[in-house]
């Protein structure tokens, strides 16, 4: 029942993360878009570009902070 509790925790946090990361993805890209539109006049298609290099960037970052403290939690879940 404790892994059925979990596992809907973790679930409703990652769509929770899911929802967060589109709001803030189309706010930011068309933030972007206008900016570089009145200076560059570029393609929103680039801009879609940037965001998600940007992004694949912050998560690999955090993908290794996160890998450096899993022997912590491992130990918590295993004593």
């Amino acid at each position: 029942m404790a892994y059925v509790l979990l596992s809907l925790k973790f679930l409703y946090y990652f769509l929770f993360l899911c929802f967060l990361f589109f709001f803030f993805y189309i706010l930011a890209s068309q933030v972007i878009f206008l900016l570089l539109d009145f200076t560059l006049n570029v393609n929103i298609v680039f801009t879609h570009i940037y965001l998600l290099i940007l992004f694949f960037l912050i998560l690999f970052e955090y993908r290794k902070k996160f890998s450096e403290r899993a022997p912590f939690y491992n130990n918590i879940y295993n004593a």
